[in-house]
């Protein structure tokens, strides 16, 4: 059994190893690459044996809670729910990762925070690397969010443009003596944020806002 000592060395060496320049070997380092699941993006991996079940949870969560509505989207909820899967990863090694160091002889007399200041200007103990990885994962996850934003935000906006110009059109044919079909007026469903007219929902939406503009007359009271 290999002492903590070791444990970290082997880690550092590792993760500072050059690597081999046959291809053979390239591919085996592309496969030992996914034992921690940070430094590689083949979205394959991003769970690790015996974590597919809490991801898929993890992932789940993610789909309730913003919803995709197109390939598109979900694609980005897909990396947006692996970067944190494997950021909160990357933190728990790097936690592992100097616990191990304080046991090591040059480290577990000294102050912890003395010690983590010590053993982080070291690169040969591996946090550098660690964080490193963090922050690679952070940057992705925080661009794929903004992004993410920013495709349902154009998305809602379309979808509810049509939405208030099915209402007018609506309300214009009932109210034209030359009747027209207001679905018609628009076309493919992508074109308009998935909006779909139907005449049931256009009537319940017109109806809402009848009554709240008569709630409002009622019930509203100046401050």
């Amino acid at each position: 059994m290999s002492t903590p000592a070791q444990a970290a060395a082997s880690i550092a060496n590792s993760m500072h190893s050059t690597g081999p320049s046959s291809d053979a070997g390239k591919q085996a380092v592309s496969s030992n690459a996914l034992n921690h699941g940070l430094a590689s993006s083949n979205p394959t991996h991003v769970a690790l044996s015996g974590e597919e079940a809490a991801f898929a949870t993890h992932l789940e969560s993610y789909r309730k809670a913003y919803a995709p509505a197109n390939q598109p989207e979900q694609d980005l909820v897909q990396t947006l729910a692996e970067s944190y899967w494997r950021l909160t990863r990357a933190h728990k090694l790097e936690n592992a990762l100097f616990q191990q160091i304080l046991k090591q002889d040059d480290y577990k007399d000294l102050d912890p925070t003395v010690a983590k200041a010590v053993a982080w200007n070291d690169k040969a103990t591996g946090l550098q690397r660690m964080a490193l990885y963090a922050q690679r994962i952070q940057r992705t996850a925080e661009k794929t969010a903004a992004a993410l934003k920013a495709m349902q935000q154009e998305r809602k906006t379309a979808y509810n443009q049509a939405r208030e110009e099915a209402m007018y059109l609506t309300q214009l044919a009932q109210a034209s003596a030359n009747s027209f079909e207001p679905a018609l007026h628009f076309g493919a469903p992508h074109l308009h944020g998935g909006f779909v007219y139907s005449p049931d929902e256009i009537k319940l939406a017109l109806l809402r806002v009848t009554r709240l503009e008569e709630a409002r007359a009622r019930f509203n009271r100046a401050v």
